[in-house]
């Protein structure tokens, strides 16, 4: 998997009662395992809590967020996000890491197999 990485600036795309609704776009749509463990990054704070940034299909992650808090939302978005790459790239080095062993093991039973009778 390539890694994740936001592509630019977030975007307001909604004002309501002084919040204002942002876009977060990223390199590539994310697969559902990397979505899994964005969601399960730890917040640092309550308010800053990853299961409040939501998959946008075809635009990027969306916050909600007073304009103050912005650059601390894309500080904890960024760190999400480093830590969902990281999680994903664990995840399919211990895949890779299993598939490489069932395989030697597959090896060894055919030669095993073939080598039975001497």
């Amino acid at each position: 998997m390539n890694k994740i990485r936001r592509t630019g600036p977030p975007r307001a795309i909604d004002v309501w009662d002084g919040r204002y609704s942002f876009v977060v776009r990223l390199n590539e749509p994310p697969a559902a395992p990397w979505i899994y463990s964005f969601k399960l990054a730890t917040p640092v704070a309550p308010q800053y809590d990853p299961e409040r940034v939501v998959v946008a299909p075809g635009r990027g992650r969306l916050f909600e967020s007073e304009e103050a808090l912005v650059p601390v939302w894309i500080d904890h978005i960024d760190l999400w996000i480093a830590s969902a790459n990281t999680e994903v790239a664990a995840a399919e080095a211990a895949e890779e890491k299993r598939r490489a062993e069932a395989q030697t093991e597959e090896l060894l039973v055919s030669v095993n197999e073939k080598f039975k009778d001497l």
